[in-house]
């Protein structure tokens, strides 16, 4: 009987997830040489260790996210769930070492670099980047906001060119001030090639009131980013402390975990944003007078 593709049950069902929910923005492509991501004349001309060539010859990408019209790679996902491992900054970390595969750390490590080399962004994931978050009413889990990141700076990659003139026109009207305000513009297009950002846009926009989500969270105890979301709304000042009536509330925390090409603090940020918004969306809905009733209820709270 022939054996299947994927290498465990769990994975299967990460593939269909993927199929499933990102069929609209991606395609995924299991088992994936890396030879056909990074061409075999390529990975030959590497300065690479000739052990870490054979190596990348014999083995595959778990899974391989391609723009849906070219099939150009953005991104390269290994899923770990007999180590429990995750990646930050082409770097691994092995949680539970497996006994029957020694070598895991240095296999993982030889493909991230090599993604890393060959500018591809990859990410090492396992159970808890896959589960689907309570918080976001089971609706994206951490490494859909890791895709998501991927499509919106392959999209800002690809309109380079414009942005470099848009900043050159803006100089040249109004100098640096000018600037400024289309870098603002172009952060906002780039986001919007950002399917879980373009969710949060449409949700926040028909809410009464909604504040800035953004906090530069530092690793706890345990090297996990978390912190706490706040749906705030009036301001009041005294002797001095600021004070705010705070409608809801969301606690977050992921681990450090990413490509190269991010930063989990900012996709902690958008976890946050989006779980918070969904929960908003559930408690309140977008009826003024559901908001009008909670703000009322509200106590105030230290800002």
């Amino acid at each position: 009987m022939k054996k299947s593709v994927f290498d465990s049950k769990e994975e299967e069902k990460l593939f269909k997830r993927l199929k499933t929910y990102w069929s609209k923005y991606l395609d995924v492509f299991p088992q994936l040489p890396p030879r056909n991501v990074f061409g075999y004349d390529e990975i030959m001309k590497s300065d690479m260790k000739t052990s870490a060539k054979d190596f990348l010859l014999r083995t595959s990408f778990d899974f391989v996210i391609c723009d849906i019209n070219n099939h150009t790679p953005l991104l390269v996902i290994e899923f770990d769930g007999l180590s429990g491992g995750f990646s930050r900054q082409a770097e691994y970390f092995i949680q539970k070492p497996f006994r029957d595969d020694p070598h895991r750390e240095l296999k993982m490590n030889t493909k991230l670099q090599a993604c890393r080399d060959f500018n591809i962004p990859a990410v090492v994931v396992s159970y808890q980047e896959c589960s689907l978050l309570e918080e976001s009413e089971q609706m994206i889990n951490i490494l859909d906001v890791i895709i998501a990141d991927a499509i919106e700076k392959s999209d800002h990659a690809k309109n380079y060119g414009k942005y470099v003139g848009m900043l050159t026109e803006a100089y040249d009207y109004g100098g640096q001030d000018s600037v400024d305000d289309a870098m603002i513009e172009i952060e906002m297009m780039s986001e919007r090639a950002n399917p879980i950002k373009r969710k949060i846009l449409e949700l926040t926009k028909k809410f009464p009131h909604w504040g800035t989500q953004f906090y530069f969270a530092k690793p706890d105890g345990h090297g996990n980013l978390s912190e706490t979301f706040n749906l705030d709304i009036d301001i009041n000042t005294v002797e001095g402390v600021m004070f705010t009536k705070r409608l809801l509330s969301v606690n977050i925390s992921i681990r450090q975990a990413g490509a190269f090409t991010n930063d989990p603090v900012f996709l902690l940020n958008t976890i946050g944003e989006y779980c918070l918004a969904m929960k908003t969306k559930k408690a309140l809905g977008f009826d003024w007078k559901n908001w009008t009733e909670a703000r009322e209820k509200a106590e105030w709270v230290r800002y």
